[in-house]
């Protein structure tokens, strides 16, 4: 066995190249400090050309062009290390041979890969989202003569920062340092600045003339806060991808040119709404091509040379032309974006979100005959579809599976083609993904019979750290999905999340979670607790009882495993499992009340027993509302308090509403009530949409919204089903205003709970199980043929007050079309 430490005392030295670039130094820090957490003793760490008196092991970190002693070994052993090559898709090394280990690889960052895969699967160490995962261990070993030699299936492994809805956005530049170190061990190498880029946008607009745009402080912040965020990215050898703005121009833009060709574009809305229709540039018109290249230009000269963007035509969209004219502007899209930004990066490339294909909105284009041949065929070869994929199981169709695998969409196998797992699609925070269906997906992906260039595989969070054994699936599958299967899986995260139990427990653990929320047997439920409730307006589904009451059997076996450990053993990464098994335990019971208990209603005048069974099922409700409320308590991170003490007076990148963000600190605990929590104030067409178990949005607004949906019920349980489910909706619709409106202008009681010293997670989870596990929880669940009214629709709340028998319109006429026609002639 080859040594890193003997009983916690060093028997080895890290040597780096004479040539050693700033990542492979980086990679002998992490290295050194890795083994310090792992062992208690320091290495030390040398330059090759001081090795003369060093000793025993060595461990060579860099390549032959960084490193002579790299080189001798390479020459030594021929046909063992990868040939060095910034072109093909990266390959680590891990070699022992004799007194030597080297961590190489076919380039600079792969050399670093190197290094976190040895950690990774040798040493078990676990780069989670919630924390890094490792068992002490004083004899640090690896195995006599092992040669781990990988390259991985995919040219981009791909990700999204500075989501909004997870307040990434206002972190600072240490902690998106840390965001990008959590992608770098896992080996991601492409990040989409995901944002508006408010400062690039703005300086835009003014060096084309556009009048009354200022240049703030905050904005400057915003910009000095992106520099060192693709510098540390750039010298952790990630790709930055950045977002290109969207082509709404502003009413001063179309004053200022008016003889550019314009078409309509709003953001879905209520339909009652008054519309705020913006000029969009055509794709054709000169004025596209200028404005985009005047943002590149921009873009380089504040932040550096970039060679891949991001883009896509308006999407979600009430659009106003006609529908012929919205199709070609969006197969046409590609083309024009790519052509304008290839002028002045010759090595660009452009990746077309499809999110706008995916969501296919009224009035349905990508799905209309011939039109998705179109736009691959227009597709230039350095355009890249960029699918991301929510993978809801309660889908039947696009939103099920990769947009590859549907026959409406079936063009895009021969495009080029990266696919992200949207996982927390719709501010989701429930414990969700099929793990298998992913697997498979990977596999597809790497092979060109069924996608003919799959050049890219990663992960899009919405949120962040909720599923986290689904995020470090995908992360693996990003390298390489060759010889992962579910079992595999599960076994090395036993070994990385549970290292410190015997290894049946652990894998029963696991094998007892992906039965119950990550496979495709059965469908974990969202929390309908932080929604409205209604009889018969659009809501998500609802998983039959039978199969809920599955999931719910499966997490409480998991809990019995957990509890019966030793408390010694409940580490805080088994803690923060079992904290969230138990909110999903919660979700999945008051979901089937719930459910039961509206369908009773609608069958209130026939029901036998119906009063005695209503406060079964609403004592129950309040039974886990009460245990998620005192469970919630424990975790000082879920507090809104938390985060407004954390983010408050930061710049911010623009919010969800797409406007610029800067919050004064005085106001930010009002601004995280709406925009930070609910939407109910700026977007009440999308309320509850960023849905997440805040301590206090449960006891201050979920909470009283289910206790007003229940007394409005009970009240009407005696009218012989008098009042219609209609009348009832609007009922229900007017209790739940008054609570989001006390929530928007009072709040919560602000307290220093948030930075008390509380229970450990496990405690807090355990202590919620003992409790509930011993309620009558299945009593009164009873299948009902009075189902309440459910849509497979993402837009749903979009039309949540509108008549659901009523098509919504998407397409109208375009303001613009008058001005356009001089320009035509």
């Amino acid at each position: 066995m080859f040594n890193l430490t003997i009983n916690a005392v060093p028997a080895s030295t890290i040597i780096v190249g004479r040539r050693a670039t700033w990542l492979d130094r980086h990679a002998a820090e992490e290295l050194r400090d890795y083994v310090k957490k792992i062992s208690g003793t320091i290495l030390n760490i040398a330059d090759e050309t001081l090795t003369m008196a060093v000793t025993g092991n060595r461990i060579l970190i860099g390549r032959p062009s960084t490193s002579d002693l790299v080189k001798n070994f390479a020459d030594q052993n021929p046909g063992i290390l990868p040939a060095e090559s910034d072109t093909e898709n990266d390959c680590l090394a891990i070699v022992q041979r004799g007194e030597v280990l080297v961590l190489s690889g076919s380039n600079d960052r792969s050399v670093y890969y190197s290094v976190c895969h040895l950690l990774q699967t040798v040493f078990h160490v676990g780069f989670y989202w919630d924390r890094d995962v490792y068992e002490a261990n004083p004899d640090m070993t690896v195995p006599d003569n092992l040669t781990i030699v990988e390259r991985s299936a995919f040219k981009f492994r791909h990700t999204i920062g500075q989501w909004v809805y997870n307040h990434g956005a206002f972190l600072n530049e240490a902690e998106r340092r840390e965001e990008l170190d959590k992608y770098a061990r896992n080996k991601i190498n492409s990040y989409r600045l995901y944002s508006w880029n408010s400062y690039a946008r703005k300086m835009t607009f003014i060096k084309l003339g556009v009048p009354g745009i200022e240049i703030k402080p905050e904005d400057i912040a915003r910009r000095d806060i992106i520099r060192d965020t693709i510098e540390y990215a750039q010298a952790l050898g990630i790709d930055i991808m950045v977002t290109l703005p969207p082509d709404e121009m502003t009413q001063d833009f179309h004053k200022l040119y008016p003889n550019a060709r314009y078409f309509g574009s709003e953001w879905v809305k209520d339909d009652n709404a008054a519309p705020q229709t913006k000029p969009c540039l055509y794709p054709e018109d000169p004025m596209f091509k200028t404005f985009f290249q005047t943002f590149v230009k921009v873009w380089i000269e504040e932040y550096g040379p970039v060679h891949n963007f991001v883009a896509s035509p308006p999407c979600e969209s009430h659009i106003s032309t006609t529908i012929d004219d919205y199709i070609n502007i969006s197969v046409n899209y590609s083309k024009y974006t790519y052509e304008a930004v290839h002028e002045l990066v010759p090595e660009a490339r452009v990746f077309f979100d499809g999110w706008g294909v995916r969501a296919n909105t009224p009035p349905c284009i990508w799905t209309m005959p011939g039109v998705m041949q179109r736009f691959v065929d227009s597709m230039p070869d350095e355009v890249y579809m960029l699918d991301l994929w929510p993978n809801r199981k309660e889908t039947d169709a696009t939103f099920r599976d990769p947009m590859y695998r549907d026959a409406n969409y079936s063009p895009l196998r021969k495009a080029h083609y990266v696919l992200e797992a949207l996982n927390e699609f719709g501010g989701d925070d429930h414990m969700h993904g099929d793990f298998a269906r992913h697997i498979e997906a990977a596999k597809e992906m790497t092979d060109p019979s069924i996608v003919e260039h799959g050049d890219g595989f990663g992960n899009c969070t919405e949120l962040c750290g909720v599923s986290l054994h689904f995020f470090d699936l995908i992360f693996q599958l990003a390298w390489n999905p060759k010889d992962i299967t579910v079992q595999s899986f599960l076994e090395d995260s036993a070994k990385r999340r549970y290292g410190g139990l015997a290894p049946e427990i652990g894998i029963k653990a696991m094998k007892t979670l992906e039965q119950a929320v990550y496979c495709d047997d059965r469908d974990s439920s969202h929390a309908r607790y932080q929604k409205r409730c209604y009889l018969v307006r659009p809501q998500r589904r609802q998983v039959p009882l039978s199969e809920t009451q599955q999931v719910v059997d499966l997490l409480n076996d998991y809990m019995t495993t957990m509890t019966a450990l030793p408390d010694d053993k409940k580490t805080d990464a088994i803690g923060q499992d079992m904290y969230d098994v138990m909110r999903q335990y919660i979700t999945e019971n008051f979901n089937m009340h719930l459910r039961c208990l509206l369908e009773l209603f609608l069958r209130r005048k026939t029901a036998k027993n119906l009063h005695k069974t209503f406060e079964l099922h609403a004592t129950m409700m309040e039974q886990l509302l009460t245990q998620l409320e005192v469970m919630t308590s424990a975790n000082t991170k879920m507090y809104v308090e938390h985060i407004v003490r954390w983010l408050q007076g930061r710049p911010c990148d623009p919010n969800v509403a797409s406007e610029d963000t800067y919050i004064p600190k005085e106001e930010f605990r009002a601004w995280m009530r709406d925009l930070g929590t609910t939407f109910v104030k700026s977007i009440p067409n999308l309320p509850d949409y960023n849905s997440q178990d805040f301590h206090e949005l449960i006891c201050y607004y979920y909470h009283p919204r289910i206790n007003a949906c229940v007394d409005t019920l009970r009240g009407l349980l005696d009218d012989g089903g008098a009042t219609s489910p209609k009348e009832v909706d609007d009922l229900l619709e007017a209790a739940y205003k008054v609570v989001e409106q006390h929530w928007i202008e009072v709040g919560y009681p602000v307290t220093d709970e948030c930075e008390a010293i509380h229970l450990p997670l496990w405690q807090a989870a355990q202590n919620a199980w003992k409790i509930l596990h011993i309620l009558p929880l299945k009593d009164g669940l009873v299948e009902s043929e009075e189902i309440v009214k459910e849509v497979i629709d993402v837009f749903a709340s979009f039309s949540e007050t509108a008549d659901p028998d009523e098509e919504r319109s998407w397409v109208s006429e375009n303001p613009f079309a008058d001005e356009n026609k001089p320009a035509e002639e």
